[in-house]
């Protein structure tokens, strides 16, 4: 019974090689799928941010030293110190040069007593020369009595020459021991900090040799390269935000230096920053929007699929929804976006998402997204 129920069966089930024949026979066919879509217009140019480096300066730095060499007396600051315009930072021993100074002013003084001096001689001759030229009108004096008187007077004016000469070199000298005095000291030409510190008391120092370094702190400023192609971009006395880290700052673009640098070949650019959170000498960036002139469209990043070769490409949805593929060539991408160009048309419907689940030939449903990609 058992070997008759086989045999049955075997003649009943119907041999595999029929469902294989069956499966060719059948053609291919793709569920319709819902995907969205965006539609591309053509643009002559895209806009883009580029971000340029610089550096944080101040606006004002000192390197103060005395004009005169000498043994430095006093250093009243340190580093770090903040000083007011006009503040005494550190002295010379001094007391030669004041020895120097009321020796000078000795001397203005006797040369001022000779002054009055010659000029009471010189008084006292003028009012002779003219009681003999009176007299010598009316024939009292002789010729000679009146020559004398007259030249006494012009000996006493010659007199009152020199010594006024005279008085004039002492009190310059007198000024030349206080410009000397003024000279020995280094005050602050303006409001700053301390940066550095290079001599201490009992020193011996050079004229002209670095004693202090001082940065201004109240003004800073931004020193950023711009390539010569975005020069263009900026204009002068417009604000603009400069970043570093986490601080984004308003600046003002004070000026554009004529020369470019031959090693970058950009131009730099100096803004006024008044934000004092960003300390001197960071590294700060410049954000700008600019117009790259070059045909192309927009697309999402989510539209575009991975090619051989490198290549890539996105989907269209052609006017009986059916799905065709299109190489195209990034040329710029930001964000959720990118503008390529290719094998695209305007007004071409490209997929936006969902791009894994749909190949080309498939007919598909499709839905108009949200926004329409465009240049911005």
């Amino acid at each position: 019974m058992r070997s008759f129920f086989f045999i049955a069966s075997a003649f009943i089930r119907p041999p595999l090689w029929a469902g294989m024949l069956l499966l060719i026979a059948t053609p291919l066919s793709f569920a319709e799928l819902t995907v969205s879509y965006v539609t591309v217009t053509p643009q002559a140019e895209f806009s883009t941010n580029r971000v340029y480096a610089g550096t944080s300066r101040a606006a004002r730095r000192a390197e103060l030293g005395f004009k005169r060499g000498g043994e430095v007396a006093t250093v009243v600051v340190d580093l770090g110190d903040s000083v007011a315009a006009g503040q005494l930072l550190a002295q010379l021993d001094t007391r030669a040069l004041a020895s120097d100074l009321r020796r000078a002013q000795s001397e203005a003084v006797l040369a001022a007593a000779n002054r009055r001096s010659a000029s009471a001689q010189t008084e006292l001759a003028a009012n002779t020369e003219r009681r003999v030229r009176a007299l010598r009108a009316n024939g009292n004096v002789s010729q000679q009595a009146f020559d004398e008187a007259h030249l006494q007077y012009r000996v006493s004016r010659a007199q009152l020459e020199v010594a006024q000469a005279s008085l004039g070199r002492a009190q310059a000298a007198v000024e030349a021991m206080e410009v000397a005095l003024s000279e020995a000291e280094i005050r602050s030409p303006f409001g700053g900090v301390i940066q550095a510190r290079h001599v201490d008391e009992g020193s011996q120092i050079g004229p002209g040799s670095p004693a202090l370094s001082l940065v201004e702190t109240s003004k800073r400023e931004a020193h950023i390269g711009i390539p010569e192609s975005a020069v263009t971009s900026l204009t002068v006395g417009d604000a603009y935000t400069i970043n570093w880290q986490n601080v984004s700052a308003s600046a003002q673009l004070r000026s554009l230096l004529p020369e470019v640098n031959p090693n970058t070949r950009t131009v730099t650019a100096v803004f006024t920053v008044a934000d004092q959170r960003i300390p001197l000498g960071a590294v700060v960036e410049l954000s700008l929007r600019q117009r790259v002139p070059g045909n192309g469209f927009w697309v999402p990043i989510d539209a575009l699929t991975a090619m051989d070769r490198g290549l890539w490409g996105v989907f269209i949805i052609d006017a009986e929804n059916i799905v065709q593929q299109r190489l195209v060539e990034i040329v710029h991408n930001e964000g959720d976006r990118a503008f390529v160009r290719g094998l695209l048309s305007t007004s071409d419907r490209v997929v936006a998402t969902g791009t894994q689940r749909i190949v080309a030939g498939q007919r598909v449903i499709p839905i108009a997204a949200q926004m329409t990609i465009s240049a911005r």
